[in-house]
């Protein structure tokens, strides 16, 4: 089965010469409505476009605000490979019961986490079990 991860951010090619923006603010603005819906932000980068020094200072700017971002918890670096094996392995885990309580069973279960959905205020927010 053919499984494609969508780009969901500005490819630099139309954030530089489209829109003619050199910041990281359009990017910044994007990342932040995809993570408040626990989204997956991706990106297309490509080395032809980051040549000059200008859009390749705005892409080390990227990558210094998402080792930020990462360096808080905030969100999870992965490469696609990295995406491919954890929902390979997330697809095999099951959500049991044990008590009082519920665990995860599965190959490579200790890296998945029992978390509550509640409304908050009209907002989603995931409290850890």
């Amino acid at each position: 089965m053919l499984r494609l991860l969508p780009v969901t951010t500005t490819q630099d090619y139309s954030l530089f010469f489209i829109l003619n923006e050199y910041s990281i603010e359009h990017w910044k603005r994007q990342i932040a409505q995809i993570t408040e819906k626990h989204g997956m932000a991706s990106f297309i980068v490509h080395p032809d476009y980051i040549v000059e020094p200008r859009t390749r200072d705005t892409y080390k700017s990227l990558l210094a605000y998402l080792a930020d971002l990462r360096s808080k918890g905030k969100i999870w670096n992965a490469l696609p490979r990295e995406i491919n094996q954890w929902w390979r392995a997330r697809s095999q885990m099951k959500l049991v019961r044990q008590g009082s309580s519920w665990v995860v069973e599965g190959p490579e279960r200790e890296r998945a986490r029992v978390a509550y959905a509640l409304l908050d205020g009209g907002r989603l927010r995931y409290e850890l079990a």
